[in-house]
């Protein structure tokens, strides 16, 4: 069965496993020019190996020319069984690649974060040790110079263009621009539009004035997209309770186990503890068929439904100032959103 790919946008979907797997399977941030680099590399090796998933996509759009560059040659290979073919270094760093041609050399040229608006926190809940575990978006945008290189002019234009066309516009048909490994906390999306092939330009190697190398460039940005797996004990979050005012003047209490996203299970009534809470003050659920919640303490939250809804503290005593259109918000107090897990 084919994997169904996430739906375009912005937002990955909810990766596989539990919070608990997240922090299992490391962290990888701190590695996303490496990663962004490493996708890129295999996604064009699928089309210059022979043996590759995406090189019949490349067989009936290239000429006979662009099918000599091919990735999997051996010395032997080279000397004995394939003629006609050309080894093609595919490389991520310069060390991997020194005085080999001809040569696809993947370059990061910069890195953008993105502000992911209001808050970047996916999902979070605290579990029964006393621990506070949460899933953050980290979302940028790596910039990626793919320099192809030979010893002739026409190669290395037969060569770039052939790169070219791996990522526009067959990526959108390979796989709809989105480098995703089953399993992984991250997604790599090559972009949909303004790929830039560059000129082609020419140096003349040092002490060798007869060898030319004929260079030109491929400017990617693509976006890296990952969940990072936070874990505090909750201590951290309780410090000593300091009131906190609304717009409205009004008192908003505190809660000690419910932070925004928190996921709770399904079948299993989750106590609620808060400083803060007024007399005339009460809770409430958006949608009741999600979960219900007591009124009064000792508060208690009982999930009904998978699905995401909010707690409302509202105030029971608040009353109605007299105008023409009642404001359905005049008793809100704050809010805090939560999910409902099997």
């Amino acid at each position: 069965m084919t994997e169904k790919q996430p739906p375009l946008g912005y937002i990955l979907s909810a990766p596989k496993g539990s919070l608990k797997d997240m922090f299992s399977e490391g962290r990888v941030v701190d590695k996303a020019v490496t990663i962004v680099k490493s996708a890129v590399q295999g996604y064009i090796d699928s089309f210059l190996d022979p043996k590759g998933v995406n090189r019949k996509f490349l067989a009936s759009a290239s000429s006979p020319v662009g099918l000599q560059f091919v990735t999997d040659l051996t010395y032997d290979d080279q000397m004995k069984a394939n003629p006609n073919m050309r080894k093609t270094y595919l490389a991520r760093f310069f060390a991997e690649n020194v005085g080999r041609l001809p040569s696809i050399l993947l370059i990061d040229t910069g890195i953008e974060f993105v502000d992911m608006g209001i808050n970047e926190l996916v999902s979070a809940r605290v579990t029964p040790d006393g621990f506070w575990e949460a899933s953050l978006l980290s979302y940028m945008k790596v910039s990626i110079s793919v320099t192809v290189a030979t010893l002739s002019e026409e190669d290395t234009g037969t060569l770039a263009t052939l790169v070219s066309m791996m990522f526009s516009p067959l990526s959108t048909v390979v796989n709809n621009c989105i480098i995703h490994n089953y399993g992984s906390m991250w997604e790599v999306r090559l972009p949909l539009t303004g790929i830039t092939l560059g000129q082609a330009s020419n140096i003349t190697l040092e002490g060798d004035s007869k060898t030319t190398v004929w260079t030109r460039s491929l400017e990617l940005s693509c976006e890296f997209e990952s969940q990072i797996g936070l874990k505090q004990p909750v201590s951290m979050f309780t410090q000593p309770f300091t009131p906190t005012m609304g717009k409205n003047g009004k008192q908003i209490p505190k809660f000690l186990n419910l932070v925004p996203n928190q996921e709770i299970s399904l079948g299993t009534s989750y106590p609620l503890y808060l400083e803060g809470m007024l007399d005339v003050y009460k809770l409430g659920v958006e949608d009741p068929s999600i979960a219900l919640v007591t009124s009064e303490p000792p508060y208690v939250l009982q999930p009904r439904a998978q699905g995401r809804t909010r707690l409302l503290v509202l105030d029971n005593g608040a009353t109605f100032d007299g105008g023409q259109a009642r404001d359905k918000s005049y008793n809100y107090i704050t809010d805090v959103p939560f999910v409902i897990v099997r």
